[in-house]
C-alpha cells in the first residue's frame, strides 16, 4: 500500500474548511492544531444512547410495570489518523496526543457543533501498529455525564408583571439559576410554575411597629482614614508589637488595607494597628451588646515560606477582648496558614489574651480547595447574640455559648496586620482586607420593619447547587418548608415570581440557563 503525507497542522485555531466535520477540541485545544500530521476520520457515540428501564412483574398480569428510568454513561469513540515523515516525529506526535488526551473531566468539543459541549474523560486508547510511521487508531472518551451542553447560558427577565418566560430548545430539563436585585426593601421571595414551588424569607411581616433593628457603624472606609494606633495594644495579642503603619494596595482588581511599615521590633510579631470607636446608633446610644460583623480578605503568600498574621478585635471600653478572629502563617518553608476565632475569657496561652475556641489550617495559595481567603470567595463573619457567639468558616457557621462574654459591650474595634518576626523581610504577599463592616444589632425604632433583603442587595437561587445565596452568604434558613425546587422542561417554562407586597418597584430578576441535549 502507498501512503501520502498530509501535514493537517492549522495555521489558525479556528475551524477552517479544511478542519474535518467532526474535529475534537479537548480541554479548548483542537487536536488538528495541536498534533502534527494527526487527522479526525470519524466519531461515534454522541447520537441517541439507550435508556435503561426498570420494571417488575406480577403473576397472571400481562406486561410488566414500570418502575424507573434511567440514562447511563455515555462513550464517544475517535477515530483517527496519526501521519509523520519519521518514526522521532511519528514517536514526538503520538505523545502531544497521549498528552492532550490525559485531564480528567475536560469540555469535548467536535466541530460540527462548535457552540456544545460534552464533559469526558479519555478511558482507553489504541496502540499505533508497530514499525510504521502513520496509522489509524481509536480513543474513547468516557462520559460519566451523558449530555451536551451549550457553551453559552441563556438569559430572560422578568417583565412587569412579575412573569418569566424561560424557553428551554434542549432535549432535556436543566436547573434553572436566578438573580435578583432588590430596588426597595424586601423580605420575601416566591418562585412558581407548574413544575414546582419555591419560596424564602418570610411570606408578610408587620409594618409601623416597634421593632429592633441592626444599623450598620462602621465600614472599610472608616478604617482606611482612621489614624495608626502607635500607642495601643492588639486585644488579642498584647505582647506583640503595634508601632508600624498601615495602608492600601491594589491587587486582583481591589484595594485592600494591609501592613506597610512594621515598626519596631517587639514580640513573636509586630506591624500596625487601627483601633476604632464604634459610633453612637440613630438613637444616640454608644456601644452593642449584640452586632454582627462581616468582611472581606485575603491572605495569600505567593511564594514558599511567606510569613505574616492579621487580626481582628471587637473589644470593650476599657480594652478587653470580647471576640476576634486572626489569620497567621509561621511556616517558613511551606505554605500552611491557621484560621483563629477567639472570645475573652481565660487566655489560652503567654502570648494570647483570650481562649481560642476553633482553629483550622489551610494552604495559603491561590487554589480555591485549598485555600478559603483567596480573590471572590474570601468572605468572614463573625455574630454575637448575648453569649450565642457564630463564626462562618469556608461554607459553614459554628455556634458556641460563652456566658461570660453575654453581658460584655462593644465598644471598638480593631484592625492589625504584622510580620513574623523570625524573618521580618518575608512578609504575605497579600494579607488584608478590601470590606469591613459593623453592624449593632437589636436597635429599637419606631418605623417599617426592616427586612432581611435590603435595598440594593443582590439574592442568587442556584438550581445547579441547590444554595440560596445572600450578597454571597448561604441561608438555607431562609427557604421556606414545603419548597420543591424544579427545573426548565424542554419548550416554554412561565415562571411566576411574588414578593412582600410593600416591595415596590419590584426587584430586578434574570433567569439563567444552560440547555442540554442527549
Amino acid at each position: 500500500m502507498t501512503y501520502q503525507f498530509v501535514d493537517t497542522v492549522r495555521q489558525t485555531e479556528m475551524v477552517g474548511e479544511s478542519m474535518p466535520d467532526e474535529a475534537v477540541r479537548i480541554n479548548g485545544k483542537w487536536l488538528e492544531n495541536e498534533v502534527s500530521g494527526y487527522r479526525t476520520l470519524h466519531v461515534s457515540g454522541r447520537e441517541l444512547i439507550s435508556t435503561e428501564i426498570n420494571t417488575n412483574t406480577i403473576a397472571r398480569m400481562n406486561g410488566e410495570i414500570f418502575l424507573n428510568s434511567r440514562i447511563p454513561a455515555r462513550v464517544i469513540t475517535v477515530r483517527y489518523l496519526l501521519a509523520a515523515k519519521s518514526n522521532f516525529e511519528f514517536r514526538q506526535a503520538f505523545n502531544q496526543l497521549c498528552r492532550l488526551l490525559q485531564p480528567a473531566q475536560v469540555e469535548v468539543v467536535f466541530a460540527d457543533e462548535p457552540d456544545k459541549y460534552f464533559i469526558g474523560t479519555k478511558s482507553e486508547i489504541e496502540n499505533p501498529e508497530p514499525g510504521s510511521n502513520i496509522t489509524t487508531g481509536e480513543f474513547k472518551i468516557y462520559c460519566t455525564d451523558p449530555f451536551k451542553y451549550s457553551t453559552t447560558e441563556k438569559t430572560f427577565a422578568m417583565d412587569s408583571a412579575g412573569t418569566i418566560m424561560v424557553e428551554n430548545t434542549g432535549s432535556v430539563p436543566v436547573p434553572i439559576r436566578y438573580e435578583i436585585t432588590h430596588n426597595h426593601e424586601n423580605g420575601y421571595v416566591g418562585i412558581a410554575s407548574e413544575h414546582g414551588a419555591m419560596e424564602f424569607g418570610k411570606r408578610e411581616e408587620a409594618d409601623g411597629v416597634t421593632y429592633q433593628q441592626m444599623e450598620h457603624l462602621l465600614s472599610i472606609s472608616n478604617f482606611v482614614s482612621a489614624p495608626n494606633d502607635t500607642t495601643g495594644k492588639d486585644a488579642m495579642h498584647p505582647t506583640y508589637g503595634c508601632k508600624g503603619t498601615m495602608k492600601t494596595m491594589s491587587y486582583n482588581g481591589r484595594i485592600y488595607l494591609c501592613l506597610d511599615n512594621p515598626g519596631t521590633a517587639s514580640g513573636l510579631a509586630y506591624g500596625g494597628l487601627r483601633t476604632l470607636t464604634i459610633p453612637a446608633d440613630s438613637n444616640g446610644a454608644t456601644g452593642a451588646q449584640n452586632w454582627y460583623l462581616y468582611g472581606h480578605l485575603c491572605f495569600w503568600a505567593s511564594q514558599m515560606g511567606q510569613t505574616g498574621e492579621m487580626t481582628v478585635n471587637v473589644v470593650t471600653a476599657d480594652n478587653k477582648l470580647i471576640a476576634g478572629m486572626t489569620w497567621y502563617k509561621t511556616d517558613m518553608s511551606g505554605n500552611t496558614g491557621v484560621y483563629e476565632i477567639t472570645v475573652g475569657g481565660q487566655a489560652s496561652s503567654a502570648v494570647n489574651a483570650g481562649h481560642v475556641l476553633r482553629s483550622w489550617t489551610y494552604q495559603t495559595n491561590h487554589l480555591h480547595s485549598e485555600n478559603p481567603w483567596y480573590a471572590d470567595w474570601g468572605h468572614v463573619d463573625l455574630k454575637k447574640e448575648g453569649s450565642k457567639i457564630t463564626f462562618f468558616y469556608w461554607g459553614q457557621y459554628h455556634t458556641f455559648y460563652i456566658p461570660e462574654i453575654a453581658n460584655l459591650v462593644a465598644a471598638k474595634v480593631q484592625v492589625s496586620c504584622k510580620v513574623w518576626a523570625q524573618q521580618p523581610n518575608k512578609r504575605m504577599y497579600c494579607a488584608g482586607f478590601d470590606t469591613l463592616d459593623f453592624y449593632k444589632s437589636n436597635v429599637s425604632k419606631w418605623r417599617d420593619v426592616p427586612n432581611r433583603y435590603w435595598q440594593g442587595s443582590k439574592l442568587e437561587i442556584d438550581g445547579n447547587t441547590g444554595q440560596f445565596l445572600v450578597a454571597g452568604m448561604p441561608k438555607p434558613q431562609d427557604e421556606i418548608l414545603g419548597t420543591k425546587w424544579f427545573k426548565a422542561e424542554p419548550g416554554e417554562t412561565e415562571v411566576k415570581l411574588y414578593f412582600s407586597s410593600f416591595c415596590s418597584p419590584k426587584p430586578t430578576v434574570v433567569a439563567r440557563i444552560r440547555e442540554a441535549w442527549l
